[in-house]
């Protein structure tokens, strides 16, 4: 039991320091942490812009549509991401097994394709819902009476904010650019991005 026990424990780390790894140095798995990621900072500032304009602003609304958009957008696109990733892959192995007349399907090769299958999926999974679940934390708080409303919401926008800069600093470093110019564009776009939406949502209402 022990043994099993410790057996996954090693193959999680495993997991965890492939999508670090991938993170970090696969330009694939890059691209889709930074643009789901952001998508999912924005989208949650959308919800939350969408909700300051009601009549009473209730943070267990915010929780509910926060969190079923969270499950929402990262089942989207760790499905998604797996489905067309998976595909693109098979297609590429297939082409080369019949340039080599050979399966590579049960080689090094194509189990290595598995793994970078699985963790670009969950990096394009668990970006956008983690980058929606950090702003959201805050109206928890709320929720149970541990801070007030105003608190939260004024909380839950710095966080986007933190998010998005963030976001920024690692594709200034990624780009050898200015990082520090890079996470004060990031954070522009989320501003105007959050003033369109309340604006929008004003005149929509």
């Amino acid at each position: 039991m022990t043994r099993d026990l410790t057996q996954r424990s090693h193959k999680i780390l495993r997991n965890l320091r492939q999508i670090l790894d991938d993170v970090l140095y696969d330009e694939h798995a890059r691209r889709a942490f930074a643009n789901n990621a952001f998508d999912g900072a924005l989208t949650f500032l959308g919800i939350l812009m969408g909700n300051l304009v009601l009549p009473e602003f209730q943070p267990s609304a915010v929780i509910k549509i926060g969190l079923s958009t969270c499950l929402a957008i990262g089942m989207s696109g760790g499905f998604g991401r797996y489905l067309s990733e998976r595909a693109e892959r098979k297609r590429f192995l297939k082409q080369m097994g019949r340039d080599m007349l050979t399966d590579l399907s049960d080689t090094s090769l194509g189990r290595a394709s598995v793994q970078k299958i699985i963790s670009i999926s969950l990096i394009d999974g668990l970006s956008p819902a983690v980058a929606a679940l950090i702003p959201l934390a805050p109206f928890f708080l709320a929720e149970f009476s541990i801070i007030s409303i105003s608190v939260s919401i004024v909380a839950s926008i710095v966080f986007v904010g933190i998010v998005l800069f963030a976001l920024g600093i690692f594709l200034g470093k990624i780009s050898e650019e200015n990082a520090l110019i890079y996470g004060g564009v990031t954070v522009i776009v989320g501003f105007v991005t959050s003033v369109i939406i309340l604006l929008a949502s004003i005149y929509f209402r």
